[in-house]
């Protein structure tokens, strides 16, 4: 027989139906089609994005950190991992970087900026939220999102042409397999 179901009040608080499972929560209103589109960003494979950023250099530190916050919250909640945030500080800007307002002060155009970098890893629909994020904030003149490279994406490629530790394995396996093979060497 089978053990009685945990009662609900007590080790599973706060815990979903499907928290054990591997399955995606199903979605209210929605069609057959629609639930599977949803299934499939649930499980979406993670990938290391590097965002660089380029603020204001007037805008204040509160205003950033609170940023910085809604986008660590964003990645978060949709099952992503903050690797890194990092401040690069003011420098000077290629050109002039015009925003999408004016302040205060009545500047639009800016000579300097400051430049911030957030390295994460998440689902591609939610790099595209926390651009979105970066884009309606004004105090932002510039934002880019990259894929970033580190050494684990060659370990984890399947492809042996492209994987240079399958190939050093490989090459390994047919110097020994000559050597047996041929036994004057």
């Amino acid at each position: 027989t089978l053990p009685p179901p945990p009662d609900p009040g007590i080790a599973t608080a706060g815990i979903g139906p499907h928290a054990l499972d591997h399955t995606p929560p199903p979605v209210e209103g929605a069609t057959e089609g629609t639930a599977n589109l949803a299934a499939v960003s649930w499980t979406a494979d993670m990938v290391f994005y590097e965002c660089l950023m380029t603020a204001k250099n007037t805008t204040h530190y509160n205003l950033l950190t609170s940023l910085m916050k809604e986008v660590s919250h964003k990645i978060v909640e949709n099952g992503g991992i903050v690797r890194s945030i990092q401040n690069h500080g003011i420098r000077q800007l290629p050109h002039r970087f015009k925003s999408k307002y004016a302040d205060r002060e009545g500047n639009r155009y800016y000579e300097k900026g400051r430049f911030i970098s957030v390295f994460y890893d998440s689902n591609p629909v939610t790099a595209k939220q926390v651009e979105t994020i970066l884009n309606l904030n004004e105090e932002i003149l510039r934002n880019t999102h990259l894929r970033a490279s580190n050494r684990f994406n060659e370990v984890n490629d399947l492809l042996e042409s492209r994987n240079p530790y399958i190939q050093d394995i490989l090459s390994e396996i047919e110097e020994a397999t000559d050597a047996v093979g041929n036994p004057t060497k």
